[in-house]
């Protein structure tokens, strides 16, 4: 059970003069909760996260975060992870009583402490699922992408975002929790996506460990030329700086596509396992609503093309994806047309 982790972590914040409150769903088994913090006068509402290994990617954008700010929670936080949050100045409090809680005026700032039964006993668990899993991640890049299904019939949504109706409903749920989506009247043509620059941030940061990730990637060496490739045969979809038109020379091709492209393997002497490989190959995890585009090489939508162009760690990539971000409001792909 939750409960007794969550009446831990209360216990520790109680002992720094620190009020929690909100709690109760991650003590039903909820990922994550708007949560109050309070000291004295002082309060911040926070998206409380129950996170399993207490971590952040490496490259979370904290100087772009525009929704609640973030406090993990959890059974036992190491110190690497500790200094990383620390830095990125995400709040955290974990079952030992490790804690990094910054707001107004109010530190508090607990470090080296172990030993509580509780926080063993958690973390034995295997870990739970969040918000950005590579599934969820899914679901919130067909929302993001095209913004319009929010309200279409859940087997749209499904589809759209390659998963099961069960899950595409359970991860709306998850949005809702986390303030991402609001519903009005009960219906499903009452929703809307909520603190979308917020959302965007989150998925774009979970990106590079999740459906970006290198177990999900296969790497070559070699040539690509999308002009010599027939136009018979599955889409292939262009990110990274590939779809980035006004980079010059670029150097990395990223794809998409449900299988490796022989014909463009062949012509460009892919090698595999090669110490510098400059094309990234990974599956579509999207069904495009149909549109108008018939071409075999296509650019991938917008959100993922930012995503590919801030992954990249190269100081000209991420400039450039803060134009790109700048150039498409939003980062919707193309709506298809109104039928």
């Amino acid at each position: 059970m939750e409960g007794d982790l969550i009446d831990a972590l209360r216990t520790h914040a109680d002992r720094y003069g620190i009020g929690l409150s909100g709690l109760e769903p991650l003590a039903r088994g909820e990922d994550m909760t708007v949560a109050e913090v309070r000291r004295g006068r002082q309060a911040r509402d926070y998206l409380a996260v129950m996170s399993p290994h207490m971590s952040m990617p490496t490259n979370y954008p904290s100087e772009r975060w525009t929704g609640h700010p973030l406090l993990l929670l959890g059974a036992k936080i190491t110190p690497r992870n500790a200094d990383r949050l620390r830095q990125l100045g995400v709040n955290f409090l974990d079952a030992n009583g490790n804690a990094y809680l910054a707001f107004d005026d109010v530190l508090i700032d607990v470090r080296g402490r172990s030993g509580d039964p509780i926080a063993a006993l958690h973390r034995e668990k295997p870990a739970a699922s969040n918000l950005f899993s590579p599934k969820r991640a899914q679901v919130i890049f067909a929302l993001l992408s095209w913004p319009d299904i929010v309200n279409a019939k859940l087997r749209e949504i499904a589809d759209t975002a390659k998963v099961s109706v069960g899950f595409a409903q359970k991860t709306l749920v998850d949005l809702e929790a986390a303030n991402y989506l609001q519903a009005f009247g009960g219906g499903r043509h009452g929703r809307r996506l909520n603190n979308v620059d917020a959302l965007v941030d989150g998925w774009v940061a979970s990106f590079p460990a999740g459906l970006g990730s290198p177990e999900n990637t296969r790497a070559f060496q070699g040539s690509f030329d999308p002009d010599g490739l027939s136009e018979d045969g599955p889409e292939i979809y262009l990110s990274g700086e590939a779809a980035a038109e006004w980079i010059p020379r670029h150097t990395t091709w990223s794809l998409y596509c449900d299988d490796i492209p022989r014909q463009a393997a062949a012509a460009g002497r892919w090698t595999a396992r090669a110490s510098n490989p400059n094309i990234f190959v990974r599956p579509l995890f999207w069904n495009a609503p149909q549109d108008d585009v018939m071409r075999r090489v296509r650019i991938a939508p917008p959100l993922l093309v930012y995503a590919d162009l801030i992954a990249s760690g190269e100081s000209r990539q991420r400039e450039a994806a803060e134009r790109y971000r700048s150039e498409h409001v939003g980062l919707h792909a193309r709506k298809p047309p109104t039928v």
